[in-house]
Formats: C-alpha cells, structure tokens, sequence
C-alpha cells in the first residue's frame, strides 16, 4: 500500500481548530517527514507500522491525531466553536480508550507529558496516566479506578495491575506500540502478546519503531491488520550528526573520555556504558580527574533517575552517563555531543543513542570510542546500518598494534532478595 500524499502544512490536516492552536502554541511550525506522512493515516483509522529515526517527530505525530480522533469519538459534546467536556462521556471507572505500550519508565513520563501538554491546550478534561514499575504499585491503583482516556504503560507493570483487576480494556480503540524493535527482545514480545489477546478485536494498531529488524515480524503478523508501511529513510548525514570513531588502548580508555571533556568546550556531552557497574565506576574514575559527572540506570531509584533527567534537561548538569535506558524515546533539546564509552550490545540500538544528538534538525556529535576487542562488534554495527566510518586516533593516546591484555573482572555481588511483601509493593517487572 502507497503511503498517504504527504500535506504542505498542519492547517492541511483534517484537525480541529483546537489542535491547530494547540500546535502554535507549543511553536510547532511545520510537520515533519514522519508527521506528514502518518498523521493522515491514523486520522482514518488505518492500522500503521513507521520507522523513523528518534528526534524525528514519531511521538507527536500519533499523540496529535489520536486526541483528535478522541474528540470525535462521541467523547466530546461539540458546541459551535466551543467544545465542552461531556461529563456523561468521560472515562469509564477502571476503562482504558487509548493504550500507548513503552519499553522504560523515562519513555513513560516523556510520552505522558507530551500527551498532557497538548491536551491542555486542548480538552483540559481528558486523563492521561502512566504506570511502570521501580515505584510503589498502589497509588497507581488507586488512581486507575476513576478510569483514564489515554494509559502508557510499560508491559511488566500492566500485567501486574491486570492481574489485580485494576484495568478494564473493553473501551480500548486504539493500541499504540513504541520503540517495536527493542519490544520484540527479552520478555517484552511475549508480554505484549499476553495484552493484546485481551484488547477488543476490533481496534486501531500502531507501531513505531527506529528499525525494521527481522525480530518484529511475528509481533506485527499478531496484532496488526493490513497496517500502512511508512519507512522513512535511514539514519544519514544529512541530519546534521557526525559521527566518529577513536581507536584507544583499553587501559587508557578513561584517561582519553577525560582529554576529550576537558579539551573541548561541549555544553553538555551524555555518555553511553554498556552495565550498571561500569557506569558507577566511570563516575568514580571521572571524579578522580575533578571531572564531575551524574549517573542514571535501573538500579537507581526512579526518583533518583527523574531528577537526574530533569537537572540534565534543564542544564543543571553538564555529564551524564547512562546505560541503554536513557537512548529510548528521551528528548533533550539541543544536546551537542553523545559519547559511546562502550558499545551498545545490539547493532540497532546504535541508532538509538545517535539519535540523542542532533534532534529537530540540530546539529550533533556521536563518539564511539573503540578497543581492540570492540573492533568486530563495531563492524557489526556499521553493517548493521549500513555504515562506514574512519577510525581515528588521538595523539597522546596512540592505539599498539597488538592488544594489551584486558584486565580481569572482578566477581559480581549477589542481588539481596526481596520479601513478597516488597515484591507487591514495587513489581518486579518494568
């Protein structure tokens, strides 16, 4: 099926005049390639299946035509130019209209606000929620049953509050999956498979994703219906990023991350390591250098990682250095410099943290620095996406022809167990 003719501009779209001013309002000018060619598709109802690079526009362009959509679902009372909320039609005790599945709680709260940003301009009225886990499950309860018009959720977490017959999906019109192509690894496809076999049949489904890996098939053969296929074009120069590659004996790894942040003048730099641990020693190892820097994975407390995210948002912090968790679906205005410390363990997951940088047509750096046993899986990931990138090496951090032996690893420590009664208070799922 032939994607929809693109249109020149939002004023072309079938949209109230409501979204029109709530699209002025948040300055939005013009659509981008994803929205123009999306935004037509889900305003008809069409299931869609997108690839977009992140930075692209993807979340607005389901965000806007399914609040939209709501608009006309009988959900409204439409009165000449007003449009009053019917309090009739609101959300139903416990019932869902919109389900948006996530694979992190940062993707959670980034999805909900953007939801409840324009809503606001919008229909103040509508209730938008977002459920993960890592936080206490019964507020989120609690606030379930008066019902919501639009959940985004993380797939462990609502199963666990459909195990507690706290949602009722018999309303549900539209289902949204994001970041398909990280849903399809782990326990996620089997999750997703779990809901969606308790959706109506007869619904909207929409995928987004920055790949179209082989791994996504039979998740698209099981919930979609004939879905118009966008594939936007592949990650390319002429977003604005470059990227660059630095060979560096593994031993001097640290002592070359810390030259580059004190030799160059970046605003702010987020740097990508591939475990919890490394990233908490690598703060260490930067702070011995009076290099100051914050950390945020999974092992920190969703209020920790929040607050981590909002001073780096806000440019309270110049360095953060994250696992994988922060390179889906965040949106940080104007980051100048992203730094792979370690590679990413999933060639398309590269495309994830490159998309950090340069977004909204900025321009952006992507360091990967690269060690002699890195050089095979960094190949993978060129191949992967179709990549061919010169190797470079920093004077003063010359690369030995051979590679020097890695140092040994010192043995984990033991998660301490969790009683049943914790177990039930956080979930043990995302």
């Amino acid at each position: 099926m032939k994607n929809s003719t693109p249109k020149a501009n939002f004023e072309s779209f079938s949209f109230s005049e409501d979204i029109l001013s709530a699209i002025k309002a948040m300055g939005f000018k013009k659509p981008t390639d994803i929205q123009l060619k999306t935004i037509p598709a889900v305003l008809e109802g069409k299931d869609v299946l997108a690839r977009a690079d992140t930075g692209s526009g993807k979340t607005a362009a389901f965000v806007l035509p399914l609040l939209d959509n709501l608009s006309n679902q009988n959900v409204y009372l439409r009165r000449g130019r007003d449009e009053r909320f019917d309090s009739s039609k609101r959300a139903v005790s416990n019932c869902v209209q919109v389900l948006v599945l996530v694979p992190t709680r940062e993707l959670a709260i980034q999805a909900t606000e953007v939801f409840k940003q324009f809503s606001a301009n919008i229909y103040p009225e509508i209730r938008c929620q977002s459920v993960y886990g890592g936080v206490k499950i019964k507020p989120q309860l609690l606030e379930l049953r008066g019902g919501t018009d639009i959940l985004v959720a993380t797939p462990g977490r609502l199963l666990d509050l459909i195990e507690g017959n706290a949602i009722k999906f018999n309303q549900i019109k539209t289902l949204v999956i994001d970041e398909v192509d990280r849903m399809t690894q782990g326990d996620f496809q089997e999750e997703i498979e779990q809901i969606s076999k308790l959706l109506p049949n007869k619904r909207q489904n929409l995928m987004f994703t920055a790949t179209f890996p082989d791994s996504i098939t039979p998740l698209v053969r099981e919930v979609m219906n004939d879905p118009e296929i966008i594939n936007m074009d592949e990650l390319s120069n002429d977003l604005g990023i470059e990227q660059r590659v630095i060979t560096v004996n593994y031993h001097q790894k640290n002592d070359l991350l810390a030259h580059l942040l004190q030799e160059n003048d970046w605003e702010q730099v987020l740097i990508f390591c591939s475990a919890k641990r490394t990233c908490d020693n690598l703060i260490k190892k930067l702070e011995e250098r009076n290099i100051k820097a914050v950390s945020m994975h999974s092992n920190k407390e969703q209020s920790t990682r929040s607050e981590a995210l909002k001073d780096f948002k806000a440019k309270n912090i110049r360095i953060l250095v994250a696992t994988d968790v922060a390179a889906r679906g965040l949106d940080i205005k104007q980051l100048p410099c992203v730094i792979n410390y370690d590679l990413p363990r999933e060639a398309n997951d590269y495309i994830h943290r490159v998309g950090r940088t340069g977004r909204a047509g900025q321009k952006g750096l992507v360091i990967s620095l690269i060690s002699h046993h890195e050089y095979p899986h960094f190949a993978v990931i060129e191949g992967y996406n179709a990549l061919n990138l010169k190797r470079e090496v920093i004077a003063g951090f010359e690369v030995d022809e051979v590679a020097p032996p890695l140092p040994r690893k010192s043995p984990k420590k033991k998660k301490p167990k969790l009683s049943k009664k914790q177990k039930e208070q956080l979930g043990t799922r995302n």
